[in-house]
């Protein structure tokens, strides 16, 4: 914290404040197309290969399984087993690429269940309808002409099995049961490609599909946050749904998902049961800080309620935005009707008090209506200055080096000594406001605080800034050493052309609350510890849009 008097100082650095919004992941559609279905592959392989070699062990074993070589098939039936095993570390490391992998797979199948097949009688034994699974398997897991590539290596294989029977083992042939076999294999090979095609195409456009719901979801949820609205969104047992940052902001806290409406404001859970209850019309009335408004999400007493809270800041924002233009228009007719008059006035007491034959009584009564001609006229200006149309153009302000340069500004113009204001400022506050607007605030502020404290010690009137507890909105505080106000006198206080100066037109601080207002800023009395008067303007928030 920084403290000086109205003499300069140098400015401190302005802190500002960044957010990050996080983002939501598609499903990886690659992955559930490939590895995935591979994984229910290597285990489809690792049950057959222990079954074939289980039931081998039987006693006796199961027929027809080895019964033309049965150490042949035993070692098969075991290698079988160990390379199914061994499969899901490769499909783990991702290595080889997929394809090369697949190829790999049913290769040593159609390699391993040839041999069995043969181990245990041929054709004959059944064997090779596991063939057309693996075939029919491989072909939904790759895409293109590999599905009947395997069907072809499954085809040479049964016919190479035939022929080394017929050539080798002088055993009768089996070409037809081969050719038939084959034929099945390619059956299934296209099959299996036209069903993984559309497979394929389908979860393609549901991943698609899936990607516009996920891409609407997050547009929402952006929309619902950036939303200058409070939104609260609130189950049948009175507990929160959904809340946005502008609700979080107004309502003063963190809000967590589950929190009961009672804990997080009594006044809307009150409200909101009395609305769902209908025994009465949803109330509109202002709470402080926010106006809630209530909608049905669905129908039924267990339907959510939709929760808006419009920030009070920008209402009356808004609602003194059309006072101004209103009271500009009635401005212009009050200048028109009681400027030329008053001329007329002021011109003809002038040329009265030129006259050398009055006499002293009535050179007085000259100068009264001189003075208060004046005073009309000074009013008529304040009044004029008040309903000017003044345009809202708020700017990031850092209150530090800003409020250093309005009360070295003011002093100079006004010639107030150097330590007649006291500034303790908090470096790094940061508020959105038209400059010119705020700073003839703080300027009727300061007139005001300095013609009550005419008579006390220095510092007269003191300056501080410091964040809001509640609302964590930055706010400025001037507090003079004069008699303060009495309690009967308060609530008049911001009324125009309420003043006890008896040349003073009661103005100052109706157009301060007025100007503070068109800022989404709030200002009001309290009475400082050490006595005199304070007054507290809680800027507006940084984060939030004015309007213009």
């Amino acid at each position: 914290m920084t403290e000086r008097s109205c003499a300069p100082a140098a400015a401190p650095s302005t802190a500002t404040a960044s957010g990050a919004l996080a983002s939501l992941a598609a499903p990886n559609t690659h992955e559930r197309l490939t590895w995935r279905p591979l994984l229910w592959f290597n285990l489809l392989r690792l049950g057959s290969s222990g079954l074939l070699l289980g039931l081998s062990l039987l006693d006796p074993p199961l027929k027809p399984l080895g019964s033309a070589d049965p150490v042949l098939y035993r070692y098969v039936a075991i290698a079988y087993l160990l390379g199914a095993a061994l499969a899901p570390l490769a499909l783990v490391a991702r290595w080889p690429r997929f394809n090369l992998q697949t190829t790999a797979l049913v290769g040593a199948d159609i390699a391993a269940l040839t041999l069995l097949m043969h181990a245990s009688g041929g054709l004959g034994s059944g064997l090779g309808t596991l063939l057309v699974v693996v075939v029919a398997g491989g072909g939904l897991l790759v895409s293109g002409r590999l599905a009947f590539l395997y069907a072809a290596l499954a085809a040479l294989a049964v016919l190479a099995q035939s022929l080394y029977r017929v050539h080798i083992d002088q055993l009768a042939p089996t070409y037809t049961q081969a050719g038939v076999l084959g034929s099945t294999c390619f059956a299934a090979a296209a099959l299996a490609y036209e069903m993984a095609r559309r497979a394929r195409r389908s979860a393609l456009l549901a991943s698609a599909r899936q990607n516009e719901a996920l891409g609407l979801a997050r547009l929402n949820d952006e929309i619902i946050q950036r939303m200058q609205t409070g939104v609260l969104v609130i189950d049948p047992a009175q507990r929160v749904r959904l809340a946005n940052g502008s609700a979080a902001r107004l309502l003063g806290r963190h809000i967590a998902r589950d929190t009961p409406l009672a804990e997080l404001a009594p006044p809307i859970a009150d409200a909101l049961a009395r609305w769902r209850s209908g025994r009465e019309s949803p109330p509109e009335h202002s709470t402080g800080a926010y106006v809630p408004r209530f909608a049905p999400l669905g129908t039924g007493h267990t339907a959510d309620a939709l929760i808006f809270l419009d920030d009070t800041a920008a209402v009356n924002q808004q609602a003194q935005l059309l006072k101004l233009a209103s009271l500009g228009r009635l401005a212009a007719s009050i200048a028109h009707q009681v400027r030329n008059p008053l001329s007329g006035i002021s011109h003809a007491a002038q040329l009265l008090q030129e006259d050398d034959a009055l006499t002293a009584d009535q050179a007085r009564l000259v100068a009264i209506m001189l003075r208060q001609g004046e005073r009309v006229n000074r009013i008529v200006e304040e009044v004029l200055a008040l309903g000017r149309s003044q345009p809202v153009q708020p700017e990031l302000l850092d209150l530090s080096p800003w409020l250093t340069q309005v009360v070295d500004t003011y002093c100079t113009s006004r010639r107030v000594p150097a330590d007649a204001v006291a500034l303790h400022l908090t470096p790094g506050l940061v508020t959105r406001g038209t400059p010119g607007q705020l700073q003839q605030a703080i300027e009727n502020l300061l007139d005001n605080a300095l013609w009550h404290a005419a008579g006390a010690q220095a510092p007269q009137v003191t300056i501080r800034t410091r964040v809001s507890g509640t609302r964590e909105r930055p706010l400025i505080e001037i507090e003079d050493r004069g008699p303060g106000v009495p309690p009967a006198e308060r609530e008049r206080l911001f009324e125009p052309f309420n003043t006890n100066r008896a040349d003073g037109t009661g103005l100052g601080l109706f157009m301060a609350r007025e100007l503070c207002t068109a800022n989404q800023a709030h200002i009001d009395y309290y009475t400082p510890p050490a006595g005199g008067a304070g007054f507290r303007i809680v800027l507006a928030d940084r984060r939030r849009r004015q309007l213009t």
